[in-house]
């Protein structure tokens, strides 16, 4: 069986994720707080079945898939990613247009080939450009804050960047999501047990065809 482990730019982003997280007491309902904003374990849920639904419609198994951590896990990290990076960036004046976001696409072998890149990472069709977004904006942080070509600077350019995110627009998850470990990511945490995952949307109608619907994006 054909593997989607992917190397590419935008898997950094889940140790960046895992650099600027905490924990901390969420409201009922949300999955996490990112500085004001919240995201509700609801709308994780739509994405987690928009991302099965895109998987499906591009014929990548979701079993083939090797990431750090489970499916909702994974669409509720990206989620953060999207909303801490380009709420920093307000905040300092760094945006990313639709023209650097569609440059990062055709450099990474354009839409096609990059939604699957995507898709692999846990981010659903309606949720790249957000995603992305947030990475450009986290690259131009990094790069004034002096990060060169060479691996040295890039490393401490982006602990700079991270760390000022962890202070300006903090982040808390719901611990219905597991413990959060700032080096592990999500951990088991007993208190709560293992994070049930929402079940796949059933079709519209038992009795037509069983075909995905097309990635949104």
């Amino acid at each position: 069986m054909k593997s989607y482990r992917v190397r590419v730019a935008v898997t950094l982003a889940a140790a960046g994720i895992a650099m600027t997280a905490c924990g901390g007491p969420v409201q009922a309902g949300s999955a996490a707080i990112i500085g004001n904003e919240r995201i509700t374990s609801s709308q994780v849920n739509d994405e987690v079945r928009a991302l099965r639904a895109d998987l499906a419609a591009n014929k990548i198994p979701e079993d083939q898939l090797q990431l750090p951590a489970s499916l909702p896990q994974m669409v509720l990290l990206n989620m953060t990613f999207s909303r801490q990076f380009e709420e920093l960036g307000r905040r300092k004046g760094v945006t990313a247009s639709d023209r650097d976001i569609d440059d990062l696409a055709v450099a990474q072998g354009g839409w096609a080939q990059f939604d699957k890149v995507l898709l692999a990472n846990g981010i659903p069709g309606d949720q790249s450009r957000a995603f992305l977004r947030a990475y450009i904006i986290r690259s131009k942080l990094a790069q004034q804050a002096g990060a060169g070509q060479d691996e040295a600077s890039q490393q401490a350019a982006g602990q700079k960047v991270l760390q000022e995110a962890e202070t300006t627009v903090p982040v808390k998850y719901s611990p219905r999501y597991g413990k959060y470990d700032p080096q592990q990511g999500f951990v088991a945490d007993d208190r709560f047990g293992a994070y049930q995952p929402a079940p796949p949307a059933a079709p519209a109608d038992a009795g037509a065809a069983e075909e995905a619907p097309p990635a949104a994006g």
